[in-house]
């Protein structure tokens, strides 16, 4: 789960009344409320105007009986146009906030939202940055429509895979990750080899299509910055991608090593495991890693 940092705040006075306004139980309650409120208030006058001019029980009662009935069918009219109207728009905030925080494409959270509020008070956060191989050729053999189908599939397998584990959401393109801060990586692994190899599976697009992804793998401790965690999730993928790409590289202190790999016989029982050079000072990898054909 990862850990929000937010900051408590007061609602402005006018929003006090109706800020709770979000459906339609919350709605009657606010026109309940404003009702009684509004007769009581009414009633309460009357039954002080009554007694000062008093004339009879019988006319105070009558009067106070009209008082209640007219303020009360007033109060509740009022309120609910103006409860409709506070619901109206706080679900067009709502809709407005979705739709900033959400991929169009695949309904995941988008870059901003699943890069947000991250605090870094949690001891670990581990961080997934995955690829689909050669997509590119997908584009530009079967066209964008299929291409953005199997963009859709794959977040569908991710969600199914990994969403109730943390953050699932599309960096952009074929690209996508995972954030959680507290899960054992091994677990983590197990889900990451079971995702890698059931859309290796999966005929996609009719089965005119099948891909492959290549994942990077990275913890931050206490005190690593979050760029720190990224760029070392970014340094595994790009190891995975070099390594012959549908496989799992798992960044450890600067050294990459594949825990799961799609080339290795079909019926292993074990995953692969190799221990990859570590490219810590190559100069030239930040351009062969943008450059990359995937």
């Amino acid at each position: 789960m990862i850990v929000f940092a937010e900051t408590p705040t007061m609602p402005p006075l006018k929003n006090l009344w109706t800020r709770d306004i979000h459906d339609g139980r919350s709605l009657a309650l606010y026109v309940a409320r404003t009702t009684a409120l509004s007769a009581g208030s009414a009633l309460a006058l009357d039954v002080v105007n009554q007694l000062v001019f008093f004339a009879g029980w019988e006319s105070a009662l009558r009067s106070w009986l009209v008082t209640l009935l007219v303020a009360s069918g007033i109060a509740a009219v009022a309120s609910r146009a103006i409860g409709q109207a506070q619901l109206a728009l706080w679900r067009a905030k709502a809709e407005v906030e979705r739709l900033s925080r959400t991929d169009p494409l695949t309904g995941l959270l988008n870059r901003r939202a699943l890069l947000a509020d991250l605090d870094g008070s949690v001891d670990t956060m581990t961080l997934v940055i995955t690829d689909l191989d050669h997509f590119k050729r997908v584009n530009d053999t079967h066209g964008h429509l299929v291409g953005d189908e199997v963009i859709r599939t794959v977040s569908s397998l991710m969600s199914d895979h990994l969403a109730d584990l943390g953050r699932v959401g599309r960096l952009g393109g074929e690209e996508f990750a995972f954030l959680s801060s507290d899960v054992p990586l091994p677990h983590l692994m197990q889900r990451l080899q079971a995702l890698r190899r059931d859309i290796e599976a999966t005929p996609l697009a009719g089965g005119r299509v099948s891909v492959t992804i290549s994942a990077g793998v990275a913890t931050r401790a206490r005190g690593r910055s979050f760029e720190t965690l990224y760029a070392a999730a970014d340094r595994a993928l790009y190891a995975a991608k070099t390594s012959g790409r549908n496989c799992i590289v798992v960044d450890e202190d600067g050294e990459d090593r594949i825990v799961d790999d799609g080339r290795a016989e079909p019926h292993s029982t074990s995953p692969s495991t190799t221990r990859l050079a570590s490219p810590t000072g190559n100069p030239a990898r930040t351009s062969a890693r943008m450059s990359l054909s995937r």
